[in-house]
């Protein structure tokens, strides 16, 4: 197969913000070319490819840093420092979130029913007489359950699904149930979530040591708000942008949570094994382990948390996650891929667009040190056919 390498400067920009000429040899050499084929073809600086077909990039000079920019959604680098849309640009904003659990259901007609989630919002419109969630304290317990509960009992927290969808969900990400509100008309108006886990405070459904039940373990995974802009594009906010607050109704008990039975013997509980995972705040704090009945947040950055179950020897637990008033229009800045550092010599990149379209496609190319840092700018237009 015949190949060349066209040098892709035309669309080249330079950003320089040194103070010295000290340490800048190499940045002025540095170019950027495309190795030219059969299936990959160039016209000025517009490369033309099928989709599913490697383009590979070349690089000289001796850049210290290089980040690629891709073009595609969320990898654009005009949207780098991108933090919020602008409202106007919004077609579309909806709040999506995936749930699954662990454990087995069962029915409210067995005395044995199980499930013991429920997701919420409430939103502030004065106008038309709508009361949003004054917020929580987060210093005193006392009145933050007691307002959550109270707000809950008065009918202001809305379901976002009813109840009885959760009543057998999947118990794997595979088939879990996809929830979706629309949140558009939300905007700047105190959007807050809540999720009740037990909120009824309902004990563990064991008469005389029979029909002792596990409490069931909830997964979230992708919770996110997703807007649709006027140019197509999709910026997400991830539910660690949200500022999630825990309250652990049990934090008070936490050693006194078996349920007695003089046949079975049941004794001591399901916090002793687990103590030194604890949070030093129990009232709101949230674990890195699997605790029962206390919210874990590892993957919160990314959508995804859970609340562990609770055995069938032990006191069914009660906690709530409640966030803070959500900016719809915020967003993920995009995000470029490193591709080369001060410890990787790399003369070639090759990407892959699996998608037709026209991408912009990026470089940027630093160097840096204590008294300095340099950059480049290379941009080429890729168009991916069938």
């Amino acid at each position: 197969m015949k190949t060349s390498k066209l040098y892709i400067l035309l669309l080249s920009t330079l950003a320089f913000a040194s103070c010295t000429k000290e340490m800048t040899e190499g940045l002025d050499e540095v170019n950027v070319s495309v190795v030219t084929s059969e299936t990959v073809t160039a016209e000025g600086s517009i490369i033309t490819v099928k989709k599913g077909t490697p383009v590979e990039f070349s690089f000289a000079g001796e850049p210290d840093f290089i980040t690629f920019y891709s073009g595609e959604l969320g990898h654009q680098y005009i949207y780098r420092q991108r933090v919020e849309n602008e409202e106007s640009d919004i077609v579309s904003s909806k709040l999506k979130f995936n749930i699954y659990q662990e454990g087995t259901s069962y029915a409210e007609s067995t005395g044995r029913y199980t499930n013991c989630i429920d997701v919420f919002y409430a939103f502030s419109d004065p106008e038309n007489g709508v009361e949003g969630f004054p917020g929580l304290s987060k210093d005193n317990f006392d009145a933050d359950s007691t307002l959550v509960v109270d707000f809950w009992k008065a009918g202001k927290w809305k379901e976002i699904c009813p109840k009885a969808e959760y009543d057998n969900l999947g118990t794997n990400i595979t088939v879990a149930k996809s929830c979706e509100l629309d949140v558009k008309d939300f905007v700047g108006k105190n959007l807050v979530i809540a999720i009740a886990y037990n909120k009824e405070e309902r004990p563990n459904p064991s008469v005389n040591g029979k029909n002792a039940t596990t409490q069931l373990k909830y997964y979230f995974d992708s919770m996110n708000i997703e807007n649709l802009l006027r140019n197509n594009n999709v910026t997400h906010q991830y539910a660690g942008e949200f500022m999630f607050t825990a309250l652990n109704f049990n934090h008070e008990n936490l050693y006194n949570q078996s349920i007695k039975d003089d046949d079975k013997g049941y004794k001591g509980n399901d916090w002793t094994s687990v103590s030194s995972y604890l949070p030093d705040d129990l009232a709101y704090g949230t674990v890195t382990a699997n605790v029962s009945g206390m919210w874990n947040m590892n993957n919160v950055a990314n959508g995804g948390f859970y609340i562990h179950s609770t055995g069938s020897a032990y006191s069914w637990k009660t906690a709530w996650l409640v966030s803070d008033p959500i900016k719809i229009t915020s967003c993920e800045p995009d995000q470029g891929v490193s591709i080369k550092n001060l410890s990787q010599d790399i003369r070639s990149y090759s990407y892959t667009y699996k998608n037709v379209g026209t991408y912009r496609a990026t470089f940027l190319i630093t160097n840096a040190n204590y008294k300095h840092d340099d950059s480049q700018v290379y941009t080429v237009v890729v168009n991916v056919t069938d």
